[in-house]
């Protein structure tokens, strides 16, 4: 056998163990995509007929991978990273220029590169379906757990509602016959949690869907109006100032007023909880000719990623044991997409917090 024909066979054999490298490192690997990408990129020099001046460069997007230091002044051999038809970036073996030029790249390297570049994008297709698989799966999960702490609410609040009633019925008729000033704080002290209890079962009754939607034509001013009206004096004790700017046009949209003014006074009612003494809460709405926008931003002490991802889930409070239900924002957020809307939240610790509330102002089957 000629010496060419040897050298092209063991071309050939440092090719094959590359390839086979590489599915060993997918097959093993139990570090992320790029732990991967880093190892393979590590064993492609190998193939090459100068391995030990080759350089390996991987980039996608704004990352990069290298076997080694790229020479500022470098020959090389390139092919597009491409992940289901979408340009994704640059697979490249680099030479020194000072030391080798292209005529130094084989033809079968370019083969290989081709080749190479095709098996690293399907290993990033791969990984990003997985990863795509496992956060359906988390929200499924997330839904069906709603939908069973909605039955289990709905049953709570149905057995809750009836001895309240009975416990503020007995209450108020003690209160209305006694004469012993004593009993009567006491009995007060009685009805005011009892009354307390009832708003936490129907904030129960509409985290499960339990209270029916009465939906009509309505201004939205008065419903922000009222709901300030309604904490008036928990502005003032708390030493807060509000701000409602309207916007130029009167804004009438099809909800359902009880619900929606539930969603502002719980707004509100968080904003105030986060707000230092002398602070200002800002009320904004707003509308075009598709939804109307209502933002509230108070100059609290803000949230964290970690929280930001949990406020809108049933029970979660950030609020200390005994003073919150922890269903306030989850009651919003579904009261707001019943109506065909969505809620958003924009924060960063000790920067305030912002709400926004969008409503459509027609519905799809008006």
């Amino acid at each position: 056998m000629s010496k060419e024909k040897i050298d092209d066979l063991h071309e050939r054999i440092k090719e094959l163990g590359c390839l086979y490298e590489i599915s060993n490192i997918v097959a093993t690997s139990k570090g992320s995509l790029d732990d991967t990408l880093q190892l393979i990129v590590g064993v492609l020099p190998k193939a090459w007929l100068y391995p030990n001046e080759a350089v390996a460069q991987l980039t996608i997007g704004t990352k990069t991978f290298n076997s080694g230091f790229v020479p500022p002044n470098s020959v090389s051999q390139k092919s597009p990273i491409e992940v289901n038809n979408d340009y994704r970036g640059t697979l490249a073996i680099h030479y020194d220029a000072q030391k080798l030029s292209h005529r130094d790249f084989l033809p079968e390297e370019k083969n290989l590169l081709n080749t190479l570049a095709r098996e690293i994008s399907q290993i990033i297709s791969h990984s990003e379906q997985m990863e795509r698989e496992v956060l359906l799966n988390r929200k499924l999960e997330h839904s069906d757990r709603l939908a069973i702490l909605g039955e289990i609410t709905a049953g709570i609040a149905h057995e809750l509602n009836t001895p309240l009633g009975n416990i503020l019925g007995f209450s108020q008729l003690i209160q209305d016959k006694t004469t012993d000033n004593q009993i009567k704080l006491d009995i007060e002290k009685i009805i005011n949690s009892a009354l307390h209890s009832r708003e936490v079962v129907k904030k129960l009754m509409f985290f499960s869907c339990e209270m029916p939607q009465q939906m009509s034509l309505v201004a939205i001013d008065p419903l922000i109006e009222e709901a300030l009206n309604l904490l008036k004096i928990s502005l003032k004790n708390a030493n807060i100032s509000v701000k409602f700017i309207k916007g130029e046009n009167k804004i009438n949209a099809r909800v359902d007023p009880i619900q929606f003014t539930q969603v502002v006074f719980n707004l509100l009612i968080n904003a105030i909880h986060a707000s230092k003494s002398g602070s200002e809460i800002t009320i904004k709405l707003d509308s075009n000719s598709n939804e109307l926008k209502l933002s509230i931003e108070d100059q609290g002490h803000g949230m964290s990623e970690a929280i930001k991802e949990k406020i809108f889930e049933p029970f979660f409070t950030t609020k200390p044991t005994g003073e919150g239900s922890g269903l306030g924002l989850s009651v919003v957020h579904g009261i707001v997409k019943s109506h065909g809307g969505n809620i958003a939240v924009a924060s960063k610790e000790n920067s305030g917090s912002t709400f926004i509330v969008k409503i459509p102002l027609k519905r799809n089957n008006e």
